[in-house]
């Protein structure tokens, strides 16, 4: 039956969900055993699909050694404006280990200070808001991810939307370089666009 659950992820995000068993952490907490999951719980709501890639991006990104997470140490996820998405990454961490999980939330507000943040996650619309912010974690090496319309023009370095009813991302390759980070080329390999330039 796991075949049939990772068919309601289509295409790039099925792929990049499969190998961790990201979805099975829905079905856990749930308390169903994984064979029946799909029948109980049905698809994964965007924002759990949207967890699951910022609970692996740390996997694909290498930061310098100033910002860089301590060796077997927690990636720390600060989320604005986004609480679905940090409910679900925070019970997808908690039922991989809650001592020692690989990653960690800490939810933020607009204009909050980002020490020891890795990845700062902005909900839709917060990329107009938040510039300041953006800027910030550019000035740290943190990974921008947002939700936003013209995000990428704005500092971020990976968008997620909507397209063919599946979510997927872009990425600005320009953002990634201004703030030091390094992309590996199956990240790259998974995006819908790879912007090279920043558009005007």
């Amino acid at each position: 039956m796991l075949r049939s659950c990772t068919g309601l992820l289509a295409g790039p995000v099925r792929r990049f969900l499969v190998a961790p068993l990201a979805l099975v952490f829905a079905f856990v907490l749930a308390g169903l055993p994984a064979h029946d999951a799909c029948a109980q719980l049905g698809p994964p709501s965007e924002s759990v699909v949207k967890a699951a890639y910022l609970s692996k991006l740390g996997n694909y990104v290498e930061w310098p050694v100033r910002a860089a997470p301590p060796p077997n140490g927690r990636i720390v996820i600060g989320i604005v404006g986004a609480d679905d998405v940090a409910n679900s990454l925070s019970q997808m961490s908690a039922v991989r280990d809650p001592v020692k999980g690989t990653i960690a939330v800490r939810r933020l507000r607009n204009g909050d200070a980002l020490d020891n943040i890795h990845i700062l996650y902005l909900g839709d619309g917060y990329a107009v808001r938040a510039g300041a912010m953006i800027d910030q974690a550019a000035s740290r090496s943190i990974l921008v991810v947002t939700e936003s319309d013209d995000a990428l023009s704005r500092g971020s370095v990976i968008n997620f939307r909507l397209l063919d009813e599946r979510i997927r991302f872009d990425i600005s390759l320009e953002s990634a370089e201004k703030a030091g980070l390094r992309l590996s080329s199956q990240l790259l390999a998974l995006a819908a666009t790879v912007i090279r330039e920043k558009r005007k």
